[in-house]
Parts: C-alpha cells; structure tokens; sequence
C-alpha cells in the first residue's frame, strides 16, 4: 500500500482541528505564556477528548457518538470562552514557525514508520499494543474488557489506548495503519511540546528547538562508545548500516534504560511513549502558573485534570509529577498565607484522584513497595545515561553556589568513575562498583544546592528550572532504595528493578532534558568565552547526537526496500493463512470469545485476537501476571484448561471447559497446528462444532451448543 499519503493527511488534519478547537480553552489558561498555550493545543485537546469521551461513556456507552459529542463539548467551551474573553493575540510568525516543525517532525517520523512497520510480536510490545487498541475499538462501556482474559477487565492503565482508538474512530483509518500514524504523531507532539517549553523559557524559538533535541531527539552516551567499537572493527561502514540500537537502552546491568528517541523509534504504542507528551503539557502548564500572579480555582481545575490523567495513561508517572506540582505551587505563594497555600495543595492534589475516580475504583493496585538489598546503580552507567544533563546541571547550580565541598565531591565522583571504566573496560568486570550507595555522592550535593538556590533565587524562570532539578532527582534515589515488587523479579531476583528503573529514569530524562535547553540557552556566551567548558559541552553533545543518526539508520536497514505503513502487510506473506482468517474475524460484530493457543510471552500467538480485538481465553500469560501480580491462580488454571480443550478426546469435557469460558470460536491456525497437532476432536463431532471457516490449514469452528 506504500506510504499512504492519504491517510497521513487525513491524520494530520485532525491533530489540526483538535488543536485549533481546543486554541481558545489554551490560550485562556496559558495566557502567561509567550505563545499564549499555543504550543499546548494539540495535547490538551487530546486529553480533554480522551476524558469527555471517557466520562460520557460510563454514562451513556462507548461508541462514535461519545468521541463526537467530546469534540462538541470541548467547540461550546471553546465557544464560550470566545463569547468572553476573545481570542488573545497570536504572533502570526510564531505559529506558521511551530505548525511547520509539527508537520516535519511528523511526516520525518511517519517516514522511518514506514521503513519499519511491522507490528511483530517479538522484541518489544507491539502485539499487545495491537491487541489493547483493537479491543478497544469494540468496547462499549468502562472499564474496558481484557482481550487477553477473557470475561475479566482490563488490569491495565489503558488510556493511551483510549486516546488512539477515538483517533481511529474519527478518521476511519485501517488500525494497523493508524499504529504507526500514532507513534509519528506523538512524536511530533513530543517535539513541539517541547519546544514549547523551551520557547516559553527562553523567548527564543531557536532555544525551543534545542530544547525538544534534548528531550526528544538525543541518545545517551553510550552510542559514542558504540560507534568507536565500530571503528575498531572491519567493514565499518557495514556496521554502521546495521547498528545495534538495542544496546544503548540496556546500560544499567538487569535494567531497562530506555529514553524518548529510543521508545519513539523502536515503536511500541506503549504507555510510558505515549506518556512523553502529556508528562511536557504537564511541565509548560505549570510553567504558566510559575509566571502567573495568581492561583485560583481555575488552576487548580486544570492542574488536577491533567496530572490526574497520568494515572489512567501511566500510572508511574503521577507521583513525580504531582510532587512537581506541590513544588511549583508551593514556591509560587509561599510567602501568602500558609493555609492558603495548604488548602490550594491539598484541592489540587484530592481533584487529581476524584476526577478520575470510576478508574480508581475498578483498578486497584496490590503491588508492594520494597527495600533494595542489592544491585544498585554505577556511577560509571549513570554518567553513561545522563552524562551530559549532569555536566550542565552541575554547573548551573556550582555557579550559583561557590562551595569547596562541592567541587571535592565531584573530583571523588570522577575518580571513581575513572576507576569503574577501568575495571568495566581492561578488567571485564560487568556491573563495577566501589559501594552499594556511591551513586549518592553525585545526587545528594546536587539535591541540596538545589535546595539552597532555590530559595535565594528571584527569577522565576531561574526558580522553576531548580524545581525540575530537584524533582528529576527524585526518581534516582527512590530507585537506589526502593522498587515495585512485580513477577519480574519474583521470578529472578536479579530483576527486582528492572521495570521500576525502566518506568522511572524516563522521567529523569524529560525533566532533566527540558533543564538541559535552558542552560545552554543561560550559559550560550559560555561556549567562547569559557574554552575548556565549551569544548566539553560541544563534545558531549555531539556524543548524544550519534545515537539518533546511526540508530535510524540502524532501525530502517538503511532505508532499504519500499517504506509502508501498514503494520499488519507482513502478515499476508508470512502468515498467509492466518491472515485471511483474521480478515475473516474483523467482521465479526460484537465480543465472542475465541479459543486459541495460550500465549508465550514474545513468541507468534493469539494475532487473532491482536489484529481483530476480540478475546481470548488467555493470551499472553507472563503479562497478564505482572499486572495481577501477586494473582496468578486463574492465569494458570486457564492455561490449563485451554490445553485440555486442545488435546483432550473427550467431547463432554471439553464442551465444559468451553462453556465455563463461554467461547463462541474454536480457531485452530499456525499455532495450534505446532503446539497440538491436529483438530481432531473439533473435525469429528460437527454436532457440536460447525466448521464456519477453512483456509489451507487453518479451521475455524462455532461451538453450537454454546451459540445456538
């Protein structure tokens, strides 16, 4: 199908019209603002369509009427407010500036979609992305059904699905087109929302960008070690064509260290991606309340709505960025009176939850919070991720605090580091480390000088770019100390961290890349006047550049073959049979239950249910058991009920198992046919089973007992 020009303007227009209806609710809240909350349209309007439609369909159901009815009252709010107040005066030059970066970096985007579609089931978490957004798509009310067990709720935060499957319903678009349509648009959204951020620091457009490069777009460090082992090798060009971005996201031993460039690229419409843009509306929101003189109802409302959507969208991102919000809120009306400013904290704070309370009450989370023992982070994979945001950071908040302490303290750091790398690099040592906790002597001074600045700082800009220090701090620490017990790690203990520094450091990034834009903005004079800071700066900064070149490269084989959108073509050639079933199963109506092979996680199962949203008994097992975790007795009595029905020879057993699970469809595809043979049983009893599809090998069979 190619490129799918039309689709992608179909999409492009309707991000468009989402902001410009949503641009008079913006530009009231983000008047403070430089751009007047222009920057801002877009995401908040796809947050308040998320939650109007969202609200309505608890009430009324879901469908294409509720995602049109949000629009409609997001227009009449719109409306109002333009009755009122009017529109604020936009900077002309401005906005076609910031519409044209949107419409490059999501037509970029959509491009290096097009190099690497595919909706695969291995290395990362595309087919249950698929899965959620197709079940979605059949939802008629909330909480939405679990695809992957059926007859259960979603245990999931599943409004980023939400989000994407109203998208869908608006433009028509085919699901797996829209997929990567998705991930290049929150790209682009992530981008510009960033720039946002920066333009409204800075004043400069030019900062703005750079600033969404931090966020956005730079890689970590370990790509220049990368690119120098490739060097060290033949056929190095070779090598580059087929660079190994995969290793740059797994620094810390037993961890995921993933940042935006690599999550955007890689792909998965996962949650902590899709989080990205909303965790930088968050971020320019209450930039617009550091440079307000007030904090009303008003703020509080739109404060609490849109941390608050964190939550249902990824969860793990609430704490952070609430604790933001008291901090900003706090330092803005410190000095009025002190119940005042409890009472505005605590509102703010209450609204985030109660707003959002029908998920709150049909989600509960069992997992418990437990102490480290062991397997902390190096200073030496630490500086390897965040190496060049430190190096600024540091020096904005040395500058400002001239204290001897300070300067040793880094000197023991870099000694330390310098003795890791030779025991990483001459010595083969994997995880070097001198002590469990030396990760504290580079946060613990940083944490404090922050603190100390804080309160002697006067700009307010100044001010809000210690907040982000301090908070994107808070991350690290809990994760030296602390993590989310989940079956991860109750399967190896070696992997107690694993999703809690994979769900955590990303919001490092963000925070921390958005303090990064401001300090080269602050310090720009720096760069010929104080040489050997210059030299340092630039050289890290090109070392953060050759990720997201050679990675491209690298994902995209080269920008070989013919680019397509369409995530699910591949499956006509690698899985013809079990395509034309899945074409056949998209037209069913409804959410009948199908049998099919239990799922192993990363391996090819249950595409049905993956690319026509309807259920399965059980699907991919492991991940149904981190979300229910410590709950696993009914994955694994399912599991083997499943089995049984397979393989079992008698019919009156079967049948019960059938009907305990009330599955309307016996597929028997690709994987069944390697995991149990044959559908004997289901051939040999057509009272029971009618055959309602064959294709090749693949045998679709309705349990009559069940349907008729």
């Amino acid at each position: 199908m190619g490129l799918n020009l039309f689709d992608i303007a179909v999409w492009w227009l309707v991000l468009e019209i989402t902001g410009f209806v949503t641009l008079p609710i913006s530009s009231y809240l983000c008047r403070n603002l430089s751009d007047k909350g222009y920057s801002v349209s877009k995401p908040l309007g796809l947050l308040l369509v998320t939650y109007i439609s969202w609200i309505i369909s608890i009430i009324s159901g879901y469908s294409d009427i509720s995602v049109l009815l949000s629009f409609v009252v997001i227009a009449a709010f719109s409306l109002s407010i333009y009755i009122k107040k009017g529109l604020l005066h936009f900077d002309t030059k401005y906005i076609i500036k910031f519409e044209i970066i949107f419409l490059f970096a999501f037509l970029i985007f959509s491009l290096l979609r097009a190099y690497s579609p595919d909706i695969y089931w291995t290395g990362g978490e595309k087919f249950m992305d698929m899965t959620f957004i197709n079940s979605m798509l059949r939802t008629t009310e909330f909480p939405p059904l679990d695809p992957w067990m059926s007859g259960t709720v979603i245990y999931y935060y599943y409004f980023g699905y939400l989000m994407v499957a109203n998208l869908i319903k608006i433009t028509g678009i085919l699901p797996s087109i829209a997929f990567n349509l998705a991930t290049a648009s929150f790209f682009a959204l992530s981008f510009t929302t960033a720039s946002g951020v920066g333009f409204n620091l800075t004043g400069k457009i030019k900062y703005g960008i750079i600033t969404a490069f931090f966020v956005t777009i730079a890689g970590n460090l370990v790509g220049f070690f990368q690119l120098m082992d490739i060097f060290r090798k033949e056929n190095a060009i070779n090598n580059m064509l087929s660079f190994n971005y995969w290793t740059s996201s797994r620094v810390i031993p037993d961890t995921i260290n993933e940042f935006p460039f690599f999550s955007f690229l890689q792909g998965d419409l996962h949650a902590h991606m899709i989080s990205i843009t909303f965790q930088l509306l968050v971020i320019l929101l209450l930039l617009n309340i550091m440079k307000s003189n007030t904090f009303g109802l008003e703020q509080i409302l739109v404060m609490a709505l849109s941390i608050g959507f964190l939550y249902p969208l990824n969860t793990w991102d609430y704490p952070v960025y609430l604790i933001l919000a008291i901090l900003v809120v706090a330092y803005r009306i410190r000095k009025k009176d002190y119940l005042t400013s409890f009472v505005s904290i605590a509102a703010m704070a209450a609204a985030s939850y109660l707003l959002y309370l029908p998920y709150h009450l049909s989600y509960k989370i069992d997992k418990m919070i437990l102490f480290v023992p062991s397997g902390r982070t190096s200073l030496i994979f630490y500086l390897a991720i965040y190496g060049l945001f430190l190096f600024l950071i540091y020096t904005f908040v040395l500058y400002k605090n001239k204290f001897k302490l300070s300067f040793i303290l880094l000197i023991i750091a870099a000694l330390i580091t310098i003795f890791e790398v030779k025991l990483f690099i001459f010595d083969g040592v994997t995880n070097p480390k001198i002590n469990e906790f030396e990760l504290l002597i580079l946060l613990i001074p940083l944490l404090v000088l922050s603190v100390i600045s804080i309160f002697k700082e006067k700009d307010r800009n100044n001010a809000f770019i210690l907040i982000l220090i301090i908070t994107g701090i808070f991350p690290s620490l809990f994760c030296e100390f602390l993590y989310i017990q989940d079956a991860l790690g109750s399967g190896n203990s070696l992997f107690i961290r694993l999703n809690t520094v994979f769900k955590m450091y990303l919001q490092n990034w963000i925070l921390w890349g958005v303090c990064a834009g401001y300090i080269v903005f602050l310090y720009r004079d720096r760069f010929a006047t104080k040489k050997a800071w210059g030299v340092v700066a630039v050289l890290l900064i090109l070392f953060v550049s050759i990720f997201p070149v050679l990675a491209t490269i690298g994902k995209s084989g080269g920008f070989s073959g013919i680019p397509e959108l369409d995530g699910g073509a591949y499956m006509k050639k690698e899985h013809p049979q079990d395509y034309e079933a899945i074409l056949w199963f998209v037209n069913l109506t409804g959410n009948p239950v199908i049998l099919q092979a239990p799922g192993e996680l990363y391996q090819y199962n249950t595409a049905i249910t993956t690319f026509s949203g309807l259920p399965t008994v059980i699907g991919w097992a492991g991940h149904e058991l981190n979300w229910r975790f410590p709950k696993r007795s009914e994955i694994d009595m399912r599991w083997s009920d499943v089995g049984k029905i397979y393989t079992s020879g008698d019919v009156t057993e079967a049948g019960r198992l059938l009907k305990k699970y009330n599955v309307s469809y016996v597929y028997f595809g690709e994987a069944e046919a390697k995991r149990f043979g044959n559908p004997g049983l289901f051939e040999e009893h057509p009272e029971m089973f009618e055959k309602v599809f064959e294709y090749g090998d693949v045998r679709v069979f309705r349990v009559k007992k069940l349907s008729d």
